[in-house]
């Protein structure tokens, strides 16, 4: 019922908005009842911030499991938000609306539960990477984390502008290839020179 009602409600607020989106109608499309809801999460905004965790959590688990094991590669990481963010359209359309927006009322609960976590993580692996030689001795951790997520995240926040006008379709084989471009994009920018990088498929 848990995993029910999580479905139903990145459905729903991806078609209806969080406001709009009521704890009833998530609760029917679930075929349960609002209680289910308190008793699961507390309440909407507790349904909010388990849909995060259950997106973006393997995510986190996948870099804080790399660096454990020494394996640092920024290809993995760029590959594994790009999938989460077609996957989970939801995720796009909430940080357009609820967090980047002048009044978002998620940054905070973004910044802390998301943003806040998952950063530190993505700065170490670099940090490491730069240290074992896969990066440029040269490169600021902290920019470069910025530009990773920037390209990993940039073509879902803005599909709906650069379907139309790119001509994409964001369908599974053209999202692989661009998962490949930006993976590629990114080694060319940041291994140090002389350094091969993989072709882009």
């Amino acid at each position: 019922m848990r995993s029910a009602l999580l479905d139903a409600a990145s459905k729903l607020f991806l078609k209806h908005g969080f406001d709009r989106a009521t704890a009833r109608q998530i609760a029917v499309a679930a075929g349960t009842t609002p209680a289910m809801i308190h008793y699961y999460f507390g309440n909407k905004l507790g349904l909010f911030r388990a849909m995060l965790e259950r997106a973006i959590g393997p995510v986190r688990e996948l870099i804080a499991g790399s660096l454990q094991a020494g394996a640092v590669d920024p290809a993995v990481l760029i590959r594994m938000h790009m999938q989460t963010a077609a996957a989970n359209p939801w995720i796009a359309t909430l940080i357009v609306n609820e967090v980047l927006a002048e009044k978002g009322r998620f940054r905070g609960t973004f910044i802390r539960d998301v943003a806040g976590r998952q950063a530190p993580l993505v700065i170490e692996l670099l940090q490491r990477s730069r240290a074992s030689g896969g990066v440029r001795a040269d490169l600021d951790v902290r920019l470069a984390a910025l530009s990773l997520l920037s390209l990993c995240m940039f073509p879902f926040l803005a599909r709906h502008v650069a379907g139309p006008v790119l001509g994409l379709k964001f369908d599974e084989d053209e999202i692989e290839r661009l998962i490949a471009h930006t993976a590629r994009l990114f080694a060319v920018g940041t291994v140090p020179a002389g350094r091969a990088t993989r072709p882009e498929h």
